[in-house]
């Protein structure tokens, strides 16, 4: 204890990993009449600047310079800590007017200035990390390692590191280090999926609270395990089928489009086609073969029984018979988009030569079809292609008047009207529509952008929040719908604004 007048002071010690964790020194002065007050208090950054200014200007040690001498490295973190504030402030401000370069300069300048101050050292190494130093930022974090030990964001910075340095295998053992200290470390975990350690699923795609992390080797077994816990029908198997083969778990999806056939006829022609295309995935071709043929047996008035088997057949290299399963397709649905792709379309699809070369095949086509609504479509996603933009939209327009109960051709339609701004065609053929709720959401999304597009924002927040209220819809979707509604007030979108696919990768909730 040590007296400056009226002023009655005591030097006390920090803990050294807290000191070093929150940038502040090693020991600090505490006026007394404070002391009592500070375990509720706490030591707040700017008031102790202030005590140690005035400890070091006004207080008997503070000006005797024995005593500084004597407590040289006292002194220094103390002088350090007080110099330090500007220095932080004019990085934040260099930070935000995108000068980094002067930026990094100024943080480095602050770790030199105080050593002891890992806080500094973090913020330098993650400074470093995101302008691509992954070596030289990995060099600091190493100084620090013993402060964060117990901090599992900081095992997962480092993950990153080593991830950024293509070094996956040190990186997955930091992240398990992350995990040792909090198990349930989101941010950990969700790296560990993307490096295939673990799978992110859920077990119900259409509620976000059903999230799981499972390691990869052990989902199978771990999903069969709760799909056994109780009794579930052919859509419940169904819909995991679509989720899982979304995600390119196709031993999974395989499992799930089993269940489904063996649940009744309520998995019929999905639960098929998602096992001969799930076996085809996995190079199981003899079984994709044999499955397909079974579909068509099954099913043989389904343009997706021929198609699978017309893929399958490709893969083996009977072209022959392939082309039978194609020509079959469309005899069995004429309107089938893949069937008259494989049929008419050039192999290369985005070629404006080659599918201009195709449109007269497609134009006889939708003339010999005219009153099925698919070979319309084909013919405006064609006329696309090759620019012919309002012919396109033209034939779009057709193809729904034959179709009105296809909300997926309705969607596409109003994808390309929104993509050319003609937003307001999509609220009034939507007018025509009638009640939306139930409808198809890529339908109903597109209704929202044509809205937001027309700068009708309370219209199209309502469209939103309706996507993000439907429990119905896979949780991705929903997450999406949610983000969009707190994102507006960016303006009008540009046409690429599409739907998002379902099971699209997101970690918000």
């Amino acid at each position: 204890m040590t007296d400056s007048g009226e002023r009655e002071w005591v030097l006390i010690d920090l803990d050294e990993k807290l000191a070093r964790r929150q940038g502040m020194p090693l020991r600090v002065p505490i006026p007394k009449e404070e002391f009592d007050d500070l375990a509720e208090t706490g030591l707040q950054g700017d008031k102790l600047r202030e005590w140690i200014g005035d400890f070091l200007t006004n207080s008997a040690p503070g000006k005797d310079g024995t005593w500084r001498r004597r407590n040289s490295e006292t002194v220094s973190g103390l002088e350090g800590f007080v110099d330090k504030a500007p220095l932080w402030e004019k990085a934040q401000k260099l930070f935000e007017q995108n000068d980094f370069e002067k930026a990094l300069k100024t943080l480095r300048r602050i770790t030199i200035m105080c050593p002891d101050d890992h806080a500094a050292k973090m913020n330098y190494a993650s400074a470093l990390a995101n302008q691509g130093d992954y070596d030289k930022a990995y060099k600091y974090y190493k100084q620090i390692r013993e402060t964060f030990a117990d901090e599992a964001d900081f095992h997962l910075s480092v993950a990153q590191i080593h991830v950024a340095r293509g070094d996956n295998d040190t990186a997955i053992e930091s992240l398990l280090k992350a995990l040792d200290v909090q198990p349930d470390h989101r941010g950990s975990m969700d790296a560990l999926s993307k490096l295939g350690v673990l799978a992110r699923v859920y077990e119900n795609p259409r509620d976000a609270t059903s999230l799981v992390y499972v390691r990869t080797e052990s989902l199978l077994d771990y999903l069969k395990e709760q799909w056994d816990s109780e009794s579930r029908d052919a859509e419940f198997y169904a819909e995991q089928l679509g989720y899982h083969e979304s995600e390119k778990r196709y031993e999974v999806a395989l499992e799930a489009a089993d269940r489904s056939l063996s649940a009744g006829d309520g998995g019929g022609e999905r639960a098929w086609q998602g096992k001969v295309s799930c076996l085809r995935e996995l190079n199981r071709l003899e079984d994709a073969t044999s499955a397909a043929r079974e579909f068509v047996a099954q099913l043989p008035d389904r343009a997706a029984a021929h198609l699978e088997l017309s893929k399958c057949l490709s893969k083996t290299g009977d072209m022959a018979g392939s082309r039978v399963e194609i020509d079959a397709a469309l005899a069995a649905e004429p309107g089938d988009q893949m069937a008259i792709a494989l049929a008419l379309w050039p192999d290369d699809r985005t070629d404006l030569i080659q599918v201009n070369e195709a449109l007269p095949g497609l134009e006889k086509y939708a003339e010999e079809h005219s009153e099925v609504s698919g070979a319309w479509r084909s013919l405006a996603r064609a006329k696309l292609v090759v620019d012919a933009d309002d012919e396109a939209l033209a034939l779009f327009e057709k193809a729904v008047g034959l179709a009105p109960a296809d909300d997926d051709l309705r969607s596409e339609w109003w994808s390309e009207l929104a993509s050319r701004k003609n937003y307001q065609a999509v609220i009034d053929d939507s007018m025509k529509v009638g009640e939306m709720k139930g409808r198809d959401w890529k339908l109903r999304w597109n209704e929202a952008e044509a809205y937001r597009g027309l700068g009708k924002q309370m219209e199209a927040r309502a469209c939103y929040m309706a996507l993000n209220a439907d429990d119905s819809l896979h949780v991705d979707i929903r997450k999406k719908a949610k983000r969009t509604v707190m994102e507006m007030g960016g303006g009008a979108p540009t046409g690429d604004s599409p739907a998002p696919a379902a099971g699209e990768a997101s970690s918000e909730e």
